[in-house]
């Protein structure tokens, strides 16, 4: 059970309440889902829809009971956001528009909900000392050297051109008109600003780089991902199988 689970050191996992905004969305679903089963933790669940956690809202009877609140609320316009994050230990973001189709037709929306939005996720964690754990993308990354270099170049099969570093790599994008790049640029700015509030200001910050999620309760836009019958389309990259530049 939850109480029993254990630390990297042996020792008990003392419980602690956590802001978990997007927690109705696909990967906060789960993360929920493993929150309440595995750890003595209280989650805030903040969302526009629970539709993917209800099943852990209801009923009271769950042995998590009391331990999950959902918060209905849109961060773009709600006061009552600043008070959830001081009611918790840890911010945990992850409310994003990320859907590739959107990057092209709703770049405007694109920037705004991983930029502009976010931005009072880690003003409030800044000023009330909480530590945040944000959520952003493979994407920051861009595009690689080897992208720039003639197709018969033999610099293209040099793994320095095209293995990116963490920490080191560039950060290279396409242009500014093509639309493609606005959620990777809207990403790594928002990761920009977190990197400078902890410099600064000391926030404690934990960024997280996904590449491609796959699983139960994913997302799905009839027309755009998939066929008719709802089954999401996948595009998986694998390491050293596909280095694609989006140009």
């Amino acid at each position: 059970m939850a109480a029993s689970r254990m630390d990297l050191d042996g020792r008990p996992i003392k419980p602690i309440t956590i802001c978990m905004i997007g927690a109705g969305g696909f990967i906060g679903s789960h993360l929920c889902e493993k929150l309440m089963s595995e750890t003595p933790h209280k989650v805030l669940a903040l969302d526009v829809y629970n539709d993917k956690i209800k099943h852990l809202l209801e009923p009271d009877s769950l042995p998590w009971a009391g331990r999950i609140q959902f918060h209905r609320l849109n961060i773009k316009h709600d006061s009552r956001l600043e008070g959830l994050i001081k009611m918790a230990d840890l911010t945990i973001n992850l409310a994003a528009i990320c859907t590739p189709a959107d990057y092209n037709t709703r770049p405007l929306d694109t920037i705004y909900s991983n930029f502009i939005d976010a931005l009072p996720v880690v003003k409030y964690c800044s000023e009330n000392n909480k530590r945040l754990i944000h959520f952003s993308t493979c994407e920051v990354y861009g595009k690689t050297i080897q992208s720039f270099l003639p197709k018969d170049s033999p610099l293209r099969q040099d793994p320095a051109y095209y293995v990116l570093k963490e920490d080191v790599s560039p950060c290279i994008f396409g242009s500014i008109e093509k639309q493609r790049w606005s959620y990777a640029c809207a990403k790594q700015l928002i990761e920009r600003l977190i990197y400078a509030e902890g410099a600064e200001n000391g926030l404690e910050f934990t960024i997280v780089r996904p590449f491609n999620w796959i699983g139960p309760r994913m997302d799905f836009i009839p027309g755009i991902d998939g066929p008719s019958e709802g089954v999401p389309r996948v595009l998986a990259c694998f390491s050293n199988v596909c280095r694609t530049c989006f140009t």
